[in-house]
């Protein structure tokens, strides 16, 4: 799950109606509503400046999972590191960052042996005039570049991207199999 604005607390209910058989990422802000994650990853340092406490009081043994060194040590939150390359990393040691968390998610998801991966949340543009399912993020840059988002998405390579289904209503991102909920689920 990702935090765009099609991200419903039906949608969430919905996935949680069917929980048993998943492993539910939720990236930055999804924790806002959805309380029954497996897995959390944020990148931004200024995100975790901004949300880390609150977050790790509400969720003090949630796997989550950062690229920032600083924040993995505040936050006590498991590390990667990343590099600005094409495709989802194949290296069990990084990520690639495809310029979003988004994407980020997709990759450590991926690299801890997924095999199909429902999208949920990734917009990937306005809606309403609205970035994300809550607003505005507090303290960060709301300015998404989604025209280099949706570049990055295409990168992702052919047998992988053949794993994953978006089933995001009004989604930008067509590079990957366009499906719904209920089907998928």
């Amino acid at each position: 799950m990702a935090t765009g604005p099609s991200l419903t607390e039906e949608v969430v209910e919905y996935v949680r109606e069917h929980k048993t058989n998943h492993v539910v990422f939720g990236c930055n802000d999804v924790y806002k509503i959805c309380d029954f994650m497996d897995v959390h990853y944020a990148c931004d340092n200024r995100w975790w400046r901004t949300n880390g406490s609150k977050f790790r009081k509400l969720f003090p043994t949630l796997e989550s999972w950062t690229q920032d060194q600083r924040a993995s040590k505040e936050f006590e939150l498991n590390h990667t590191a990343g590099k600005h390359l094409p495709g989802l990393s194949i290296d069990p040691k990084l990520i690639h960052f495809g310029s979003n968390s988004g994407y980020q998610m997709l990759n450590i998801a991926f690299l801890m042996g997924c095999n199909k991966f429902i999208l949920l949340g990734y917009n990937m543009k306005h809606i309403d005039n609205k970035t994300h399912f809550f607003g505005d993020h507090e303290g960060m840059n709301n300015n998404s570049p989604y025209k280099t988002f949706l570049i990055k998405f295409k990168t992702v390579q052919p047998e992988i991207a053949k794993l994953v289904v978006n089933c995001t209503e009004n989604t930008a991102l067509r590079n990957f199999r366009i499906s719904t909920l209920e089907k998928e689920l």
